[in-house]
C-alpha cells in the first residue's frame, strides 16, 4: 500500500484487516481500539481465532470463495462481543495476493433495528387488535398496510390491498376520491386530516369517520400516510334516533298536557248549562290524557332505573290470571274503539313466585303495542299458559302491519321504531320493547318475534319465557 493510502487507512472509521491465507498481516488502528487488543496481540495470527464459535465456518467458507460476510461477531479481548458486518475483496499486500477485509461496527444499527422492529410489533398488536380500519398510503394512494378490521370491512383479502389502490380494488369511487384528496393533502401540508364521508361497501350504506397522520422520513418528508377509521354508522343511527325521540316524546308530552289544560279551562268557565254529558267528555279526555302521561312517564323511570342497575326485582306469590284479567280490562275499551277482537285463552295456574312489576311490564307492552298497530276490524291474540319445564308461556300477536325484515334485528334496541310503526302512530317511545327484553334477560327470561304472524300470515307474533322463581334474584 502507498503511504498515503496508509495514512487514511489507519485513520478511518471502519476496520481494516488484510488476511494472508488465514492469518493477519495486516490490522489498523481503529479495529484494535474495537477489539480491545494491540495491533502485535493480532497479527500473526489466526483471523478465526477473534470470530465467535457460532460465526466461524461461515466466515472461513467466505474467505475461501472471496464473499462478503454479514454480521459477523467478533470476540473482544475483555469477553465481549463486537457485532461486525465485513466486506471482503482481493488486494495485494507485499507483491503476494490477500483479502482486504473492510468492518464496520452495526453495533448501534442493530439496536436501532431492534427497537424499530420492537416498535413495529407493538404497532401491528395494537392494530390487528383494534375495531377500526387502520392503513397506510404511499404517494400513489396504494395500501402498504390494512390490518384485520379492514378485511373484514371491505371483504377483501389482506394480501390483495397490497401496492394497490381503492379504485384498483373495485371500492366504492366516492370514498377513493375523498381518500385521494386528504392523502394529497396531508402529504403536501405534513398536517393531520380528519374527514367523515359515506360509501356503500357490499350493497350495505356505511358512514365513517377517518384521521389521517403523517409519517416522516429523517429529512422530514413524509414518507407514507397512516390511515385511522372508525365506522360510525351505528352511533350515526342512534343519534337519528335520540333526535327523533326527544321530537316526539316533546310531542307526545305537550299533546295530552294541552288537552288536560284546555278540559279543564272548559270546565272552570263553564256557567252551568253544561250537560252532565258534555262534563263527562271533558272528564273522560283528561283520563285518556293522563293515563298517556303516566305509561311515558313509567316507561322512562323504569328504563332508566335498569340501566342504572337501582331497578329491584321482588319475587312473590301472586295469582298470574288474576293479574293478567286486570291488565286485560285496561286495554278492552282501546280494543272496542278499534273495533279490535279480542281472543284470550288463559289457563288455570297455582299461586306463583314472580314479580308483579315485571308481569305488568310484559303484559301491558306487547298487549298495547298489539292493539296500537292492528287496523280497524283486526284481531289480537292474547294467550297465557304453562308448560312441562314450570315456564310460563304468553304468546301476544295480531295481524297488524308486521315489522319489515330488515327492522327486526333492531326491535329490541333502546329507541328504535321502524318506520311503519311511525306513520302509523307518532306516539311510541321505542323504549317498550328494548324494556320488556332487559328485564326478561335479568330474570333468566326470553322474548322472540315472529313477523309475519304465522297464525294470520301478516302482523306479528311475540313468544316468551316466564321463570316461575329465579332464586338468585330472590336472594340477592
Amino acid at each position: 500500500m502507498s503511504e498515503d493510502c496508509s495514512l487514511i487507512i489507519e485513520n478511518a472509521k471502519d476496520g481494516f484487516v488484510i488476511v494472508d491465507g488465514d492469518f493477519v498481516v495486516y490490522i489498523n488502528q481503529y479495529l484494535s481500539d474495537a477489539l480491545g487488543f494491540k495491533k502485535d496481540e493480532i497479527v500473526g495470527k489466526n483471523f478465526l481465532d477473534f470470530i465467535v464459535k457460532e460465526h466461524k465456518n461461515s466466515a472461513q467458507e467466505s474467505l475461501e470463495k472471496n464473499e462478503n460476510i454479514h454480521e459477523v461477531n467478533f470476540q473482544k479481548k475483555d469477553g465481549s462481543f463486537l457485532l461486525t458486518e465485513v466486506h471482503s475483496q482481493k488486494t495485494n499486500y507485499k507483491q503476494k495476493e490477500a483479502n482486504l477485509l473492510i468492518v464496520r461496527d452495526i453495533t448501534t444499527r442493530k439496536k436501532i433495528e431492534e427497537v424499530f422492529h420492537l416498535q413495529e410489533e407493538r404497532f401491528h398488536s395494537v392494530t390487528e387488535n383494534t375495531p377500526d380500519i387502520i392503513a397506510r398510503f404511499d404517494r400513489e394512494y396504494r395500501y402498504v398496510y390494512i390490518n384485520d378490521a379492514g378485511e373484514k370491512a371491505f371483504g377483501i383479502p389482506k394480501k390483495d390491498f397490497f401496492w394497490k389502490t381503492d379504485k384498483d380494488l373495485g371500492i366504492a369511487e366516492e370514498r377513493a376520491e375523498v381518500f385521494k384528496e386528504a392523502i394529497d393533502f396531508v402529504f403536501q401540508k405534513k398536517e393531520k386530516r380528519t374527514f367523515y364521508n359515506e360509501s356503500l361497501i357490499n350493497g350495505e350504506r356505511k358512514y365513517f369517520y377517518t384521521i389521517l397522520v403523517p409519517e416522516f422520513f429523517k429529512d422530514g418528508e413524509v414518507n407514507s400516510v397512516l390511515s385511522i377509521t372508525r365506522d360510525i354508522t351505528e352511533i350515526r343511527e342512534i343519534d337519528e334516533i335520540k333526535t327523533e325521540f326527544i321530537s316526539i316524546t316533546s310531542h307526545q308530552l305537550r299533546s295530552p298536557l294541552s288537552i288536560i289544560n284546555w278540559c279543564i279551562i272548559s270546565l272552570l268557565k263553564g256557567d252551568g248549562e253544561d250537560s252532565k254529558e258534555e262534563s263527562r267528555e271533558y272528564l273522560e279526555r283528561i283520563e285518556e290524557a293522563t293515563r298517556k302521561l303516566i305509561k311515558i312517564t313509567d316507561v322512562f323511570l323504569n328504563t332508566t332505573m335498569l340501566d342504572l342497575e337501582m331497578f329491584v326485582f321482588n319475587f312473590r306469590e301472586i295469582d298470574i290470571v288474576t293479574n293478567a284479567k286486570e291488565i286485560i280490562r285496561e286495554f278492552e275499551q282501546v280494543a272496542k274503539k278499534k273495533q279490535i277482537n279480542l281472543n284470550i285463552s288463559l289457563d288455570d295456574f297455582p299461586l306463583i313466585k314472580f314479580d308483579s312489576r315485571v308481569l305488568k311490564i310484559v303484559l301491558r307492552g306487547l298487549l298495547s303495542n298489539a292493539i296500537e298497530y292492528s287496523s280497524k276490524g283486526g284481531n289480537v291474540e292474547f294467550i297465557l299458559k304453562k308448560n312441562e319445564n314450570k315456564e310460563i308461556l304468553l304468546e301476544v300477536g295480531d295481524d297488524g302491519c308486521g315489522v319489515p325484515l330488515e327492522d327486526q334485528k333492531k326491535i329490541f334496541t333502546k329507541f328504535y321504531r321502524s318506520e311503519i310503526a311511525r306513520n302509523m302512530r307518532a306516539y311510541g317511545t321505542g323504549l317498550d320493547l328494548y324494556l320488556i327484553k332487559s328485564v326478561l334477560d335479568k330474570i333468566g327470561g326470553s322474548i322472540e318475534m315472529q313477523s309475519p304472524n304465522n297464525k294470520f300470515d301478516k302482523g306479528s307474533a311475540f313468544f316468551v319465557k316466564l321463570p316461575i322463581c329465579n332464586e338468585k334474584i330472590i336472594n340477592s
